[in-house]
């Protein structure tokens, strides 16, 4: 049986995401036999070899120079146990430097990204978070911020969260990471895995736009399936009696979130005092807070007197 290719986007993420940092040289044979194409694409760049080996030496090793030899693609030294020629392929000591930038910017490409929503400060925390920009969703004027996170486990998360969670993104974005955890993120945002949107098909790398639209609206789905009856992501909400999800306003939003429930459990009555104590939003009640009596009772009903519902199923 064949083995499936994986795209040349996911190799290159995961070998960079085993390396402590990424500013500093480091050997070719770290990418496998994708390095080439690497170079080609402008991810990797040629940073020479090293001059120096580590030999057997007695029951230990010892530091030898080496003689390098390109046009025969080999390097040679001297062995210090019994003083013969050692020779090896070049390969195995070539260096080659990380370029993050070109290959954040071909991933944006490859998500779609457009050029005016692409970042211009797209390092977030060095060696480790990046933002790619901004994402259309599908049929709407609504973005979402896209992110790539690097080696998560060896950078204070508290130094990660801290960037994720200012005021600075509008709504819930995604984080992309060689693999999902299951991290809990600030304002929203979710992390998910490349691999699960990247995909090749006839030597093409392709991107799955339907899937990763799904999650920056607040679920995931198999392609061509509804929407949940009801579900609330970020600013978006969906409730059994809409013919399909809306986005609300940053203001009406936190106010659904303080009367959404924790799932399988029926949505709590509240009051506006009691909900606008949390939230604070500035407006007088909640028929104030949704422009009316109609718009709100769309999206909250009057239980009894003083008491207020999401219109959730039970």
């Amino acid at each position: 049986m064949e083995t499936p290719t994986m795209s040349l986007h996911l190799s290159f993420f995961a070998a960079i995401d085993m390396l402590p940092r990424i500013d500093t040289p480091v050997l070719a044979t770290t990418f496998g036999r994708d390095w080439p194409q690497f170079l080609k694409r402008g991810w990797l760049t040629d940073e020479g070899h090293l001059t120096h080996v580590m030999a057997p030496f007695l029951d230990s090793e010892c530091e030898v120079e080496v003689e390098a030899d390109p046009d025969a693609g080999s390097y040679r030294y001297r062995s210090p146990q019994n003083g013969r020629a050692v020779v090896q392929p070049l390969s195995a000591i070539a260096l080659c430097g990380i370029q993050i930038a070109p290959w954040l910017a071909d991933l944006a490409t490859l998500i779609g990204i457009e050029d005016r929503q692409r970042s211009s400060r797209q390092c977030r925390t060095p060696n480790h978070l990046w933002h790619l920009g901004e994402l259309r969703i599908a049929g709407t004027h609504d973005f979402a911020p896209v992110f790539v996170a690097r080696a998560w486990g060896r950078v204070p998360v508290s130094e990660m969260l801290s960037t994720l969670n200012d005021p600075f993104w509008p709504r819930g974005g995604i984080v992309l990471r060689h693999q999902r955890d299951s991290v809990e993120l600030p304002r929203d945002h979710v992390m998910r895995g490349l691999h699960e949107f990247v995909r090749v098909d006839d030597g093409q790398n392709v991107f799955d736009a339907s899937a990763f639209d799904r999650v920056l609206r607040g679920f995931v789905t198999p392609s061509g399936e509804p929407e949940p009856v009801e579900f609330l992501q970020g600013n978006r909400l969906k409730l059994p009696h809409f013919p399909e999800s809306r986005e609300l306003s940053a203001e009406r939003a936190k106010i659904i979130k303080q009367m959404w429930s924790v799932d399988g459990r029926a949505a709590p009555e509240m009051s506006w005092a009691e909900v606008n104590r949390i939230v604070n939003t500035g407006y007088q009640s909640f028929d104030d807070a949704f422009g009316g009596k109609a718009e709100r009772e769309d999206v909250i009903a009057l239980v009894r007197r003083g008491k207020y519902r999401v219109r959730r199923n039970p």
